[in-house]
């Protein structure tokens, strides 16, 4: 039975409407007010009882989702029922828990896989491309293999066309799962922990799409809509400020302000001719309602980013602290209302504590644990570590849920097939150099301290 044909019968007449004709349903959530980003399917999913609130009544949209939450979401969007059956798939799959069913038949109908230690880690939080691949296998969206010209559709600058997910990524954008409303055109940052409310919408999405094709049949009119990928990929091919976002080349310091167009970003680029530690402080200006986003890359004669930062976001601010080796960058803003004011100052600073960015990061040794202090203003600190053989190793952070930490694969790493590395989980590392960030989730005046250890 197609997912759609199991949609229709399980589904509320309320999110079928919404589907058919594109009506907001009224919002529900104080946290997802009247022009949030992701208002319609958030409401539309909640309406249908596919999704729900936390028990202070908030949404949490920007909340991530780990593996198990959203094997539930999918199950729940297409009425399935998993095989009670279904028992004992994974060691860390604990009997009895609220996930067990899920994740076991999921297994069992192919459509997700375990590690290679055996685990599922239901816990961790499931990243973009991952979650591409379990909502076009859950929903049955078709997904084949593509060719080389197909490949190079998918233009990202941090996707590599040989990646594993890119046929999950080119599907995705052929079936109008993607893209999601915020999402850069020229980056589509794979290896990010997917949000409730970016999970809302490539649902939401999935659903809608599979709609489509199911009720359009095989019809000229879905041959001529539906299968130019041309139309449904050029926003990603795309380099039109009016299409994705507004560029600006700027000289190194600079200070700006202006006003997005709707939510699309603004991009800074400039060249940087010297090492330094870098400040960058954006904000939106008073009275501004949502939230800022800032992202720092490097750019590579390639292309690609193998270096980039994530700003610390901290009400309407986000700040970055950066030492920066010479060449080329790239300063991006996103922000999360439509049509909002904003201010971004780029200088030099010497307020860096000497492990501030990819060109000051510490030696990680392997098996000894190294201690480390976020002090008040330092937003994260760096290390590295080589891998001279594939090995499997866990790169472990205490309190992990009160810091960031994020693994870097750089140039020398072979991203064949490679998904990439997560913090506080095995994997099996392919040789070369890795660098690792811990950042701050707590506010910037505060302090905090960890352990870290590669063994």
């Amino acid at each position: 039975m197609r997912a759609s044909l199991r949609i229709s019968l399980f589904l509320s007449g309320a999110l079928l409407s919404v589907l058919a004709t594109g009506a907001a349903a009224e919002a529900i959530f104080p946290d997802v007010r009247s022009g949030h980003i992701f208002e319609e399917p958030i409401n539309a999913l909640v309406n249908a009882g596919i999704l729900t609130g936390n028990p202070d009544g908030n949404f949490y949209p920007d909340r991530q989702v780990n593996r198990a939450e959203l094997l539930k979401m999918l199950y729940k969007a297409t009425g399935k029922t998993p095989d009670s059956s279904s028992r004992a798939c994974f060691s860390d799959v604990e009997r009895y828990s609220w996930y067990e069913n899920f994740v076991c038949d999921a297994v069992a109908h192919h459509y997700v896989e375990g590690y290679s230690d055996g685990t599922f880690r239901p816990a961790n939080p499931v990243n973009r491309v991952e979650a591409l691949k379990m909502i076009t296998q859950v929903v049955g969206i078709p997904v084949e293999e593509i060719g080389e010209e197909a490949r190079q559709v998918v233009k990202f600058v941090d996707v590599s066309i040989s990646a594993w997910y890119t046929k999950y990524l080119y599907a995705s954008y052929v079936k109008g799962i993607l893209p999601i409303a915020g999402q850069d055109a020229s980056r589509f940052y794979p290896d990010w922990p997917l949000l409730r409310g970016e999970a809302a919408a490539m649902v939401f999405n999935a659903l809608h799409a599979d709609l489509v094709e199911q009720r359009q049949g095989s019809s000229s009119s879905r041959s001529s809509s539906r299968s130019s990928a041309g139309a449904s990929i050029q926003p990603i091919a795309s380099s039109s400020a009016s299409s994705d976002a507004m560029n600006f080349d700027v000289p190194f310091p600079f200070e700006s302000a202006g006003k997005f167009s709707a939510r699309k970003s603004v991009t800074y680029r400039f060249a940087l001719d010297h090492a330094a530690v870098v400040s960058t402080v954006a904000r939106l200006q008073s009275g501004q309602p949502g939230s800022i986003s800032c992202r720092l890359y490097l750019m590579a004669e390639s292309g690609f980013s193998f270096e980039y930062f994530m700003g610390f976001q901290e009400e309407s601010s986000c700040t970055l602290k950066t030492a920066l080796k010479p060449g080329s960058y790239q300063l991006q803003l996103q922000p999360t209302s439509a049509d909002t004011t904003f201010s971004v100052k780029v200088t030099t600073t010497t307020t860096g504590d000497g492990s501030d960015g990819f060109a000051e990061a510490q030696t990680l040794p392997m098996n000894l644990a190294r201690t480390g202090t976020l002090a008040p203003g330092d937003f994260q600190d760096w290390y590295k570590f080589t891998v001279t053989a594939a090995q499997s190793l866990q790169v472990s952070v205490t309190d992990s849920t009160q810091l960031t930490c994020l693994i870097y694969p750089m140039e020398d790493v072979d991203l064949y097939g490679f998904s990439g590395p997560s913090c506080n989980q095995h994997y099996e590392y392919q040789p070369g150099t890795y660098v690792v960030s811990v950042g701050r989730m707590f506010p910037s005046d505060a302090r905090q301290t960890y352990t870290i250890l590669a063994q």
